[in-house]
């Protein structure tokens, strides 16, 4: 299975994220690309760099 984590960087998303990869889920973390992604290091994951206030971002 496949998920998409918007916030996936802050304490709470990064928490979500572990949790889906413990399940066996794919995940791809959707963040603004000033983010700080430490709370990401060494996840297997896909990031894909967007901010939720442009719409045509998340075309």
């Amino acid at each position: 299975m496949r998920a998409l984590v918007s916030g996936a960087s802050g304490f709470v998303g990064a928490a979500v994220v572990r949790a889906l990869l413990a399940a066996g889920w794919q995940v791809r973390c959707l963040l603004r690309e000033r983010s700080d992604r430490s709370n990401l290091a060494g996840l297997d994951v896909e990031l894909a760099l967007a901010d939720l206030g442009e719409a045509r971002a998340l075309e």
